[in-house]
């Protein structure tokens, strides 16, 4: 019997880190479905992935809108099912000390970073149960250092990290599992946003991280369930404690 096609959902991937681990995927011949904001970015990223890709869906629209969630979700059932969901899409919010910093900012910073991921992960459990599934929920050194100005992002990027463990552990009996993935410093838009109008070319492209989601896409996911990953370790030294 001829195995079906693997599927994966990436959202922020009409650029950097996102279209990297799209990338990846297409290689290893994956249908999928890609998320992000920029409709022209976003096409333009479908069509370099669909030279690799067996079939691209592309969902343009903002991450917090639940029809775009939705959309995602039912590209996955259309191409016949899902086996990773990579919650790439992410918002850094502005860089700054915490006595200043604009609480109601924090109605945007939590729906993108934490509340999105959380929403896409319920959708596509009954999809990701039929296949043993992986979600990749993406996250950040600041999550869990008290680097000043970073703050806000890091307290979302935290409540990602504990909502991802507990989400690996509720369904472990369905043999769905979830890892979070901190792919350091990296030169991206999101990251130069962070420092306007300096100079981040010391820091290396998203492509960097190609040989660990290579690695981390070879993996059994009932085997890495629950687990913290720094993309850039080296000689293979992937795995962080918890």
């Amino acid at each position: 019997m001829t195995e079906p096609t693997q599927v994966a959902v990436i959202t922020g991937a009409s650029r950097g880190l996102g279209l990297v681990i799209a990338r990846v995927l297409a290689n290893r011949r994956y249908r999928l479905v890609i998320g992000g904001r920029d409709r022209q970015a976003l096409e333009a990223a479908a069509d370099d992935l669909s030279r690799r890709a067996p079939e691209v869906v592309a969902v343009a629209g903002d991450i917090t809108d639940a029809q775009v969630r939705a959309n995602l979700v039912d590209g996955a059932r259309r191409l016949g099912g899902l086996d990773r969901l990579v919650n790439n899409a992410s918002e850094l919010g502005p860089i700054g000390p915490l006595r200043s910093f604009d609480v109601p900012r924090l109605g945007r910073l939590f729906p993108v970073n934490v509340g999105a991921p959380l929403f896409l992960m319920q959708l596509a459990v009954p999809l990701l149960v039929e296949r043993h599934g992986l979600i990749v929920n993406i996250t950040s050194d600041a999550a869990t250092a008290a680097y000043p100005g970073w703050g806000p992002y890091g307290a979302t990027k935290a409540a990602l990290e504990l909502l991802t463990r507990t989400f690996a552990t509720e369904l472990r009996d369905q043999n769905v599992s979830a890892v979070l993935v901190d792919p350091g410093d990296m030169r991206t838009r999101m990251h130069q946003e962070a420092f306007p109008g300096e100079d981040i070319t010391d820091r290396p492209l998203p492509e960097v991280t190609e040989p660990f989601w290579n690695w981390l896409f070879d993996q059994d996911p009932t085997n890495v369930r629950g687990e913290r990953f720094v993309a850039q370790q080296k000689d293979a030294r992937w795995l962080q404690p918890a």
